[in-house]
């Protein structure tokens, strides 16, 4: 279950630095294949549904706690 987390998040991280211009083309294919590399190594088996429930949370009204 945590290498399914592991590579959801990834592959969501990869996406969006990709879609916002943070990668080349050239560095997009470098990652995702390493990505995949890491997904055969470790036989990690996701769904297109788990893939996609992967999400970022923020919240502009965060602050930090006082002890």
């Amino acid at each position: 279950m945590e290498n399914r987390r592991k590579l959801a998040i990834a592959n969501l991280c990869r996406g969006f630095l990709r879609i916002q211009g943070f990668l080349t083309d050239s560095e997009n294919e470098k990652i995702c294949q390493r990505i995949l590399n890491w997904q055969d190594e470790n036989e990690v088996e996701i769904t297109e549904e788990q893939l996609l429930s992967a999400d970022f949370t923020y919240d502009d009204n965060a602050k930090e706690e006082e002890e």
